[in-house]
């Protein structure tokens, strides 16, 4: 990779000589001054090495994420790269207002406490959508992976792990019966999914219980969720991996809503 990186500085700096020399050409035609031509010249070359120096960075700061959805190499950078320009305010929640109290909205979540604390800093990069600090410790990563487990278990005759459609390298939480799924979540069966590299999770909410989980500082909106395009679905949320034990059984009481919502209405009790 670091040839990769060697090479487009090369040609970066091949395009700079190229375009001073079209300057020089072009001023000393019109009668241009040597010194703009230099300063001309020194602003290209500077912008065009800080920019490489920034997409070395950034580039780095992905792959340090670990996989996602997206193939982890320089071309997955770029597609991750052309969607920054799009990314919406994952607080924002005027993208499911209209939804809430409507005749698709419900609501399974009970008052749940405001999460003491700052939000974690979340990476800038829509796809793997991470958390990049407040990482639980490995005991908390395993009580996390039991409730997931335990969600799954107690169910098993409507839930199952399989794949998840978006992530592509974990696996997620869906329903055996997808086609008898509430078509409201718009993901076909799948529920959510938690990240081992950071503890964070994804998963889709009723309307109703998104704002609580927003409002209680417990997770944001994935930035894309408003192109439905890629999320078919406003309530994709990014869950924050729990700073301490405490926050488990937070966490499992969302994560039941979520699986709820997901089961057709009328028929959503699960094994608690």
């Amino acid at each position: 990779m670091q040839r990769i990186f060697h090479v487009a500085n090369a040609v970066l700096v091949c395009a700079a000589i190229g375009f001073a020399w079209g300057q020089h050409q072009s001023w000393s035609a019109t009668g241009g001054s040597l010194f703009g031509w230099v300063m001309v010249t020194a602003a290209v070359v500077f912008a065009l090495l800080a920019a490489l120096v920034w997409a070395i960075h950034d580039y780095r700061a992905w792959i340090a994420l670990g996989e996602g959805g997206l193939p982890s190499n320089i071309f997955g950078w770029f597609a991750v790269t052309a969607m920054r320009p799009m990314a919406g305010d994952p607080y924002d929640q005027s993208v499911f207002a209209g939804k809430l109290g409507s005749s698709t909205d419900q609501t399974f979540l009970g008052d749940l406490p405001t999460r003491a604390g700052p939000r974690p800093t979340v990476a800038p990069h829509a796809v793997p959508h991470r958390q990049t600090d407040q990482i639980p410790d490995r005991g908390v990563m395993q009580q996390l992976s039991n409730m997931f487990d335990g969600i799954v278990a107690r169910n098993d005759d409507r839930l199952h792990y399989q794949l998840s459609q978006y992530e592509k390298h974990n696996q997620a939480i869906w329903l055996r019966d997808v086609e008898g799924g509430n078509p409201a979540t718009g993901l076909g069966g799948e529920i959510g999914h938690f990240h081992p590299s950071d503890g964070s999770m994804h998963t889709i909410l009723s309307p109703s219980d998104a704002k609580q989980v927003l409002d209680k500082g417990w997770g944001e909106l994935h930035s894309m969720a408003r192109f439905k395009r890629i999320f078919p679905t406003e309530t994709f949320v990014m869950l924050y991996a729990p700073a301490r034990a405490e926050h488990v059984p937070v966490i499992r009481d969302i994560i039941e809503a979520a699986t709820r919502y997901a089961l057709p209405r009328g028929n959503n009790s699960i094994k608690g």
